[in-house]
């Protein structure tokens, strides 16, 4: 299974056609995303200037993928991988590190074009889009 990144949802609901042709490709073996990346998606639609239309979109997109929550085993994840990355002096942002959790407690694949983001965090896979 794989779980969309924010960023390449955006593109995907922009119409970016080599994303939206390889969503097609993996889509029968299951895409989802986190309800972070769906917070991030609000959080846009409230800053643009249509936000009703902006808000319909991604009602309508969030219809037809799974989301992801946050569970028990992925907060110990998170404070295992937060403090293991803080000690080693690589700290990662909260949400990217929630998201990274929720994906390798679910074994899902983040697909994602931020791989900085999301780099050296231990046993998350990335598929670069």
């Amino acid at each position: 299974m794989y779980c969309l990144d924010t960023d390449i949802i955006i593109d995907f609901l922009r119409g970016e056609r080599s994303v939206i042709e390889k969503i097609k490709k993996i889509y029968n073996l299951g895409i989802s995303t986190t309800f972070l990346n769906i917070c991030e998606l609000y959080k846009g639609v409230y800053l643009s200037r249509m936000p009703e239309n902006e808000k319909a979109i991604i009602d309508e997109f969030t219809r037809n993928i799974d989301i992801l929550n946050l569970d028990k085993a992925s907060c110990d994840l998170y404070g295992k991988n937060s403090a293991l990355l803080k000690k080693g002096g690589k700290p990662v942002q909260d949400f990217d590190l929630l998201i990274a959790c929720i994906c390798i407690s679910n074994n899902h694949i983040l697909i994602t074009r931020n791989i900085k983001h999301f780099s050296g965090i231990p046993g998350l896979e990335i598929l670069r889009m």
